[in-house]
């Protein structure tokens, strides 16, 4: 832990509380905020196109509640530069291990449990031949979510605990609980694995851009792979 990371924590007691209340608000907004969108007599297209954007506008007032509220920045891990090749090769190396992870979220159906792949297929559905939507979608999950997740829930609660793991777990537990909507075991698994790969990352090497870039990665080449392939 970083001195300005332990001044954060000697800071009075109603700080921990906005620490806490912002951590429901990052987890709490867009739930509500996916209910509300899905009750809307809207096409199924826009629907999409709307809940990217609600993820945008939570960022930015996570970031204003972090500066006005908590009085500090959202990002209160100090970014930890990389050269060009280690930032491709960190980038390259997560990304392989989300594929690893993809393959064991898929294990519980090779044992006979019947997943539902019914609200991704009606997303690659919607995307086709929508190229540009497809980079919009994978792009917005990329960054925001690592700024919600990472950036913010993981950074604060790592506030609240001295054991370092939890942080990571509870964050990758609620990342995967976002997904919700999708009502697949394999994606909840998938989710999760991936949060705590990412936390891990960057709770220990302290460079979100690299996270982010391999989340854009694994969206984008999981949306063109099942536009071309077919989802199974």
């Amino acid at each position: 832990m970083t001195a300005d990371e332990q001044a954060i924590i000697n800071r009075p007691p109603h700080f921990k509380a906005k620490i806490i209340t912002g951590a429901v608000l990052a987890v709490v907004l867009p739930i509500l905020a996916a209910i509300v969108i899905g009750a809307l007599p809207i096409p199924y297209l826009d629907k999409v196109i709307y809940s990217r954007f609600i993820y945008w506008i939570e960022v930015l007032l996570l970031m204003f509640y972090a500066y006005k509220v908590e009085q500090q920045k959202l990002l209160i891990w100090k970014n930890i530069p990389l050269s060009v090749w280690k930032f491709l090769l960190a980038v390259l190396v997560l990304y392989l291990l989300s594929v690893a992870s993809a393959i064991v979220a898929y294990i519980p159906q090779r044992f006979g449990w019947h997943d539902s792949n019914v609200v991704f297929k009606k997303i690659v559905a919607i995307l086709k031949n929508r190229y540009w939507l497809a980079i919009f979608v994978a792009f917005t999950a990329g960054v925001t979510e690592e700024f919600i997740f990472r950036g913010y829930l993981l950074t604060r609660l790592s506030l609240l605990f001295n054991n370092k793991y939890l942080p990571v777990i509870i964050s990758s537990v609620l990342f995967a609980a976002m997904h919700y909507k999708y009502n697949s075991l394999r994606e909840y698994i998938f989710v999760f694995l991936i949060g705590v790969l990412y936390g891990a990352y960057y709770q220990k090497y302290r460079n979100i851009k690299v996270v982010m870039a391999a989340h854009f990665l694994v969206d984008l080449i999981s949306l063109t792979v099942a536009h071309y392939y077919g989802v199974k």
